[in-house]
Formats: structure tokens, C-alpha cells, sequence
């Protein structure tokens, strides 16, 4: 049987551990099922690439956006006046029913 030696940090080998103790394996045979898989699978068994941070937060932007126009998953709070003076406590108060206004929340 062969073996192995590499390096790794701490921190990384402690997380990757705790992982896979949850998963019932140990280092060695979570390592053993990666080296079996890429061999089967005649690569890297999962998709190896830089992520674009700024394509996730606009397409979740612009789905929220798409959302609220067309009344999905959000919800509506009522609006609400605060009046008062600076130096005063400015106090909130509703508008009555029949003029009350609407915004979406996402």
C-alpha cells in the first residue's frame, strides 16, 4: 500500500476533519474516496473555477427587482409620518385608513 505525506494549514485540516467526521470518514478516506472519483471520472470530480463576485449580487439584485414589479415574494408595510421640530421628539404617526400608501419591501 502506498502513501502520502502533504502540507496543509491548520486551520483547513481541523475544519476538513470535522467535516468529515460528520460524515463518518476519516482524512484518509475522504482523500481515498476524491482519488477514486477523479480517476473514474477522468478529472477533477467538481467544477474548478474563479468566481465573479459581481455577477451574483446583480442577478439577485435584478430578480428582486423583477420580484417587486410583479408583486412576488415581497410584502407590504404601510408608511409612516413622523412630524415634529428639531430640539422636540419627533412622534410617528399614521395616516388614516382611507389615504394610507403602500411600498413593496423585498
Amino acid at each position: 500500500m502506498a502513501q502520502i505525506n502533504f502540507r496543509i494549514d491548520d486551520d483547513t485540516k481541523r475544519a476538513a476533519e470535522a467535516l468529515f467526521k460528520s460524515l463518518g470518514l476519516t482524512m484518509s478516506s475522504a482523500i481515498t474516496v476524491f482519488l477514486n472519483q477523479s480517476i473514474t471520472e477522468r478529472g477533477i470530480p467538481f467544477k474548478i473555477q474563479i468566481p465573479d463576485s459581481s455577477a451574483r449580487p446583480m442577478s439577485e439584485l435584478l430578480q428582486r427587482i423583477d420580484d417587486v414589479e410583479h408583486g412576488r415574494n415581497c410584502h407590504y408595510h404601510d408608511l409612516i409620518e413622523v412630524d415634529g421640530k428639531a430640539g422636540k421628539t419627533a412622534r410617528a404617526k399614521q395616516r388614516p385608513a382611507r389615504s394610507r400608501r403602500r411600498r413593496a419591501v423585498a
